[in-house]
C-alpha cells in the first residue's frame, strides 16, 4: 500500500509543471539567407524550449518547412519563454551566423494564442512605431467603406502596438514647416516638407481585391452573400525602402455570409481572409515577421545599408576586414561591388550611425565622405582630391649684388 501510494505521489509531482529553469541555446542558419538572423533567434529559442521545457514546437505547431515558417516558431515559443537575453551573434567563416542565448524556460502556455504571443513580445521588447497604408477596392461594393482599416487597427490595439498616423504626423511637420520659414530657416523647413525626418519604423502596406459574385443557396439553405477576395501585405522601413517582411493572402472564392446586406457581408467576409485559417497566412503572419525583425535588432543591433560611390576594390576590402574587427559590429555582408558605380554591404551593428560613419570614414584613410545618414541607411561618396599648390619659387640672388649686401651690412 505504501509503495502504491509513493509511486502515486510521484506520478502527481511529474505531472505538475515545473519552474522556469535558466537554459543557454545556440540557433543557426545559412548567413547568406534574407533573415538569417531571425532564423537563428527562433532556432535558438525553439532549442531552449526543448532543453528547459521538453517540448519540441516543430511538433506542437505542425510547421512544415522551418525556413518558411520561422516566425510561426518564434511567436510559439513565447508560450514557454518567460524572458530571454542574446548573448552572442556572429557570422562565422564557414559562412553561418550564429545566435547564443539564455533563456528563462518553463511548463507555461503550450500553444499560445498567437495574439497573446505578440502581446508578450511588445512587453518584453517594447513596440515599433508602424503605420497603416490601406488600399481596399471590392467590385460591388462601394469605394471608402475601409473595413481593412478596422481590422488592422483592432489588431494592433490587441497587440498593443504603437500605432502612429501619418497624415497626423505630415500636418504636424507641415506647421513646423511654417515656422521655420517665418523665422527664416529656410533648409530646416525643405527637410519638414521632404518628409526626411524619421518619425515611424515601419509603414504597413495592404493591397486587397475582391468581386461580389452574388447571393448562392446551397442544399435548400438561405442564400449567401459570395465574393472573392485576395490580398497582398508588406511591412516596409520607410527610410530605405526596404521590404522587411511580406506576406500573400491566397485569392480564394470561398467566402461567404449569411448577413442582412452585401456591405455587411463584404465586412465579415474581408475579416475572415486577414484572420487567416487552417494553412493560409493572414494579417497575424506579417506582423510575426515584422517582430521578428524589431526583436534582433533589439537584441543584435539593426542591419544597416551602407553605399559607396566609386569605391576602391582595395578600400571596399580594406573596410569590410576593419569592421568585423569593430567593436559592437556582429557582421558584415558584401553585397554589391561597383568600382565605376555604387557598391553596397549590410552591416550588422549597435553603433548609431554617426558612430558607423566615423568609423568608416577612419578604416577608408579619409578617402570617404559621408553624404547621408539615416538609422539604417548611409551613403557615401568618394572624397574630391584637392589639386596639389605648387611651392613659390624665390629667384636666387644674383651673385654680384649678394656680395654688395655682405660688404654694407656684413651679412
Amino acid at each position: 500500500m505504501k509503495r502504491l501510494l509513493a509511486a502515486c505521489i510521484l506520478l502527481i509531482q511529474t505531472g505538475l509543471p515545473t519552474q522556469a529553469s535558466e537554459v543557454e541555446a545556440e540557433g543557426k542558419a545559412a548567413g547568406d539567407l534574407p533573415h538569417a538572423r531571425e532564423e537563428a533567434l527562433a532556432d535558438a529559442l525553439r532549442e531552449a524550449v526543448r532543453v528547459g521545457a521538453g517540448v519540441d514546437i516543430l511538433s506542437t505547431t505542425s510547421v512544415k518547412d522551418f525556413h518558411l515558417e520561422f516566425d510561426r516558431v518564434l511567436s510559439a515559443a513565447f508560450g514557454h519563454v518567460k524572458s530571454y537575453k542574446v548573448t552572442g551573434s556572429s557570422l562565422g567563416k564557414d559562412g553561418i551566423y550564429r545566435l547564443k542565448v539564455k533563456a528563462d524556460v518553463g511548463a507555461g502556455t503550450p500553444g499560445m494564442n498567437e495574439t497573446l504571443a505578440l502581446r508578450q513580445i511588445v512587453q518584453l521588447k517594447q513596440s515599433p512605431r508602424v503605420a497603416f497604408k490601406i488600399e481596399e477596392h471590392i467590385d460591388g461594393i462601394p469605394d471608402g467603406k475601409a473595413y481593412a482599416s478596422g481590422w488592422f487597427e483592432q489588431a494592433a490595439q490587441k497587440m498593443q502596438l504603437q500605432v502612429v498616423d501619418a497624415g497626423a504626423v505630415g500636418g504636424a511637420d507641415a506647421k513646423r514647416a511654417a515656422r521655420d520659414e517665418l523665422t527664416g530657416n529656410n533648409a530646416g523647413a525643405a527637410f519638414r516638407r521632404a518628409g526626411i525626418a524619421q518619425k515611424i519604423d515601419f509603414v504597413i502596406e495592404a493591397k486587397i481585391n475582391g468581386r461580389y459574385a452574388g447571393t448562392e443557396a446551397l442544399f435548400g439553405a438561405l442564400p449567401e452573400h459570395c465574393f472573392e477576395l485576395g490580398a497582398e501585405l508588406r511591412a516596409i522601413r520607410p527610410d530605405s525602402g526596404e521590404v522587411v517582411a511580406s506576406v500573400v493572402v491566397p485569392a480564394s472564392d470561398k467566402y461567404r455570409s449569411g448577413l442582412r446586406t452585401k456591405e455587411m457581408a463584404a465586412r465579415e467576409v474581408l475579416y475572415k481572409s486577414l484572420d487567416g485559417g487552417k494553412g493560409t497566412q493572414g494579417g497575424l503572419a506579417l506582423f510575426s515577421k515584422l517582430f521578428a525583425r524589431w526583436m534582433v535588432e533589439m537584441d543584435c543591433g539593426a542591419i544597416k545599408q551602407v553605399e559607396f560611390e566609386k569605391i576602391s576594390s582595395m578600400d571596399f576590402q580594406k573596410v569590410q576586414a576593419g569592421l568585423k574587427a569593430t567593436d559592437k559590429v556582429s557582421a558584415v555582408w558584401e553585397r554589391e561591388f561597383d568600382s565605376k558605380a555604387v557598391s553596397h554591404i549590410d552591416v550588422e551593428t549597435r553603433l548609431s550611425a554617426s558612430d558607423l560613419g566615423a568609423a568608416i570614414q577612419k578604416l577608408a584613410s579619409e578617402a570617404l565622405e559621408l553624404d547621408r545618414a539615416t538609422d539604417s541607411y548611409l551613403q557615401f561618396t568618394a572624397k574630391a582630391s584637392t589639386p596639389a599648390v605648387p611651392a613659390k619659387e624665390t629667384a636666387a640672388e644674383p651673385a654680384q649684388e649678394k656680395g654688395l649686401l655682405q660688404k654694407l651690412f656684413g651679412k
